[in-house]
């Protein structure tokens, strides 16, 4: 071989070798799979109108726009699908949808999409029928029945929906799942299992497959990239999957990483305020607890940081005020200065109301996962109060409540509706305590009647002051959500009422 030559393949052979461990080292750096990833429960059920999970308002939300949605910045609701949501009154609303909506299979979204479906959530039963019988009172809404009277299509783009009284959050209210339209033919086949199992809907993304394993979402527009939703329900092992690379958004954090998300993933977490809050309600027939005083005591002797931290495993923030944090506008921190916990003031207070003599049951629905909370309440009561408290477990607590039975505070779990105060008071008034005081019920009507969402403000605080001057319902915590995730994507947005924005969720450049 010539010299020249030689030297050439040497030469060659050198940059192969050299070129070799950077291939390697490219290959292996590279994501495997190039969709967003997101670990989460495998969702209950993705049929819009019996959603009753995170995970499943979360995927529902990426196939369907509803007729409103809700900024993650400000918490606000504002137009989606609907082009005008108007009323005179507050109680005949007229909805007017955006002209050319289609759902994924080239079908037209049309008011009987809407109407069709609503009535069926009310019709089957489903969990989002108590938003319409309960919540936004449509006339004529009644589980069971084959029709709503309250619903009326004037042509394919325009519909009016009526209802028992005034409310001013209808609107706001029309984001949750429950609201979502459903095709023409789905409705007419009614074929409800089949429908869940692979639902064609009008968002932004597409239902590409689904296994016990991942549900995989395709955008609709055809860029950006798919998502696949991991069936995940451990949240110690979503945490590892996103500390190590290989998840790109976990949905959960175990109770025992929350000191050291920090340290794992830097700025690349946040918690998101919810709309549910924890209660401990007081009968109001019971005369030894009618005494606000005795109320105030037994609310200041609870340490909720130490419960939310222990029994609870940070997956809680302690409450302070009746008003879920996640309710952002006309929220105000801080307004229960008796859920700060505070020893010789509790006992001083309990002292002035003439103490508490005799077992104090603490009541609550058995098998909801509340019993170890509880226990830690009861020990708190104990230790700070010498009171003999003890945890009640029943199968029915409201059957428990409706029979008089319940003879000591007893466990309310609340979730607004809508992002409006009025929404977390409202369902407190029917919590079983009896309260029924004429000036708060009247500040309650009074918020859910105004002309707008923002003139209801007022009055729904008035109300507020007042059910914690009374204290009906002490405020106890309030859950939260929390999210981390990789490196390699942006984008991460979540709210109280739709829970983590798949839409949003992008891959660095």
């Amino acid at each position: 071989m010539k010299s020249s030559t030689r030297t050439a393949s040497l030469i060659t052979g050198a940059v192969v070798v050299l070129l070799a461990p950077v291939a390697a080292l490219k290959a292996w750096s590279a994501p495997a799979d190039p969709r967003i990833s997101v670990g989460a429960p495998a969702p209950a059920t993705l049929l819009p109108g019996d959603v009753r999970d995170a995970p499943g308002r979360m995927i529902a939300n990426a196939l369907w726009t509803g007729l409103v949605s809700y900024d993650p910045g400000t918490g606000a609701p504002a137009n989606a699908t609907a082009e005008s949501i108007t009323s005179p009154d507050r109680r005949v609303w007229t909805v007017r949808l955006r002209p050319g909506a289609t759902f994924q299979d080239g079908s037209p979204v049309t008011s009987r999409s809407f109407t069709g479906a609503w009535t069926a959530v009310v019709r089957e039963g489903w969990a989002g029928s108590r938003l319409f019988t309960e919540v936004a009172h449509v006339k004529g809404a009644r589980e069971g029945e084959d029709g709503m009277p309250g619903l009326k299509v004037k042509d394919d783009r325009t519909f009016e929906v009526t209802l028992d009284r005034p409310l001013n959050g209808f609107p706001a209210l029309l984001g949750d799942p429950a609201f979502f339209p459903m095709p023409q033919n789905v409705l007419a086949s009614g074929d409800w299992a089949s429908y869940g199992r692979a639902p064609v809907g009008n968002g932004p993304f597409r239902l590409k497959s689904r296994s016990p394993r991942e549900i995989v979402l395709q955008r609709r527009s055809g860029g950006g990239r798919s998502v696949v939703v991991r069936a995940m329900p451990e949240a110690r092992t979503q945490y590892t999957a996103a500390e190590a690379g290989d998840l790109d958004v976990a949905t959960q954090v175990p109770p025992d990483r929350h000191g050291s998300m920090d340290a794992d993933f830097g700025d690349r977490h946040r918690a998101v305020p919810g709309r549910d809050v924890t209660y401990l309600a007081f009968p109001g027939r019971e005369e030894r607890l009618s005494s606000p005083t005795v109320r105030q005591a037994l609310s200041m002797a609870i340490d909720r940081s130490a419960v939310t931290e222990g029994a609870l495993g940070h997956q809680y923030s302690p409450a302070d005020s009746l008003v879920a944090p996640g309710i952002r506008p006309g929220h105000r921190e801080g307004q229960c200065r008796l859920c700060v916990h505070d020893s010789k003031a509790a006992a001083a207070a309990l002292a002035d109301a003439g103490g508490l003599k005799g077992p104090l049951n603490l009541w609550y629905e058995a098998d909801r996962g509340d019993d170890a909370w509880v226990k830690a309440v009861a020990g708190q009561l104990h230790r700070e109060l010498k009171l003999d408290a003890r945890p009640r477990p029943v199968a029915d607590l409201r059957k428990a409540l409706d029979e008089h039975e319940v003879d000591g505070p007893f466990v309310v779990h609340t979730t607004a509706a809508y992002p409006a105060p009025v929404a977390a008071l409202a369902p407190l008034l029917d919590a079983g305590t009896g309260f029924d005081d004429e000036y708060t019920t009247g500040l309650v009507a009074e918020a859910e009647r105004a002309a707008t969402p923002d003139e209801g403000v007022i009055p729904a605080r008035l109300a507020e002051s007042a059910m914690l001057r009374d204290m009906p319902a002490m405020p106890l915590w309030s859950a939260h959500e929390h999210f981390v995730w990789s490196e390699r994507v942006r984008g991460v947005a979540a709210d109280a009422f739709t829970g983590l924005r798949l839409d949003r969720l992008a891959v660095k450049d």
